[in-house]
């Protein structure tokens, strides 16, 4: 699994796995629930028991990396923000303000700081007073970070 992952990413998954399954393993729905949740999925029930019965119950940190790349793979949060423009986007235009998205970005959700969007909008190409393309954004936006070290 080490192959789907970067370093820090297995570093963060161990450290949540072993803070909330402190016998090594995790037994039960809840200790699965808890991990993935912290670590930004959003699995529903049906899908983390049936990631439970697939290890029979049990699962170590290998079968949660398994798991996690499974889940990773089905969970796409480009095209899940992607819809959630487009149901905003009554005129099917496929684009929004600047100054809306920006809004949205402060003040939806655990909200970004002003540098940090000014940051974003900087890597995006986006001025404060045009207009965005939000899946070109979004492709942007969602981009895997690279690492230079």
């Amino acid at each position: 699994m080490a192959r789907y992952f970067k370093e820090q990413d297995i570093d963060e998954f161990r450290e949540c796995f072993y803070l909330f399954a402190r016998s090594g393993q995790i037994t039960s729905l809840d200790e699965l629930t808890v991990v993935m949740r912290s670590l930004g999925m959003s699995p529903t029930i049906q899908e983390l028991t049936g990631y439970l019965k697939g290890k029979g119950g049990k699962m170590s940190f290998a079968d949660f990396l398994e798991v996690m790349h499974i889940h990773s793979r089905a969970e796409n949060l480009p095209h899940e923000v992607v819809n959630a423009f487009k149901a905003g986007d009554n005129d099917k235009r496929g684009v929004i303000p600047a100054k809306q998205l920006r809004n949205l970005l402060q003040n939806w959700g655990e909200g970004l700081s002003p540098r940090e969007v000014d940051n974003i909008f900087r890597e995006a190409n986006v001025s404060n007073n045009g207009i965005v393309r939000y899946e070109d954004f979004v492709k942007i936006a969602c981009a895997p970070v690279p690492d230079y070290y």
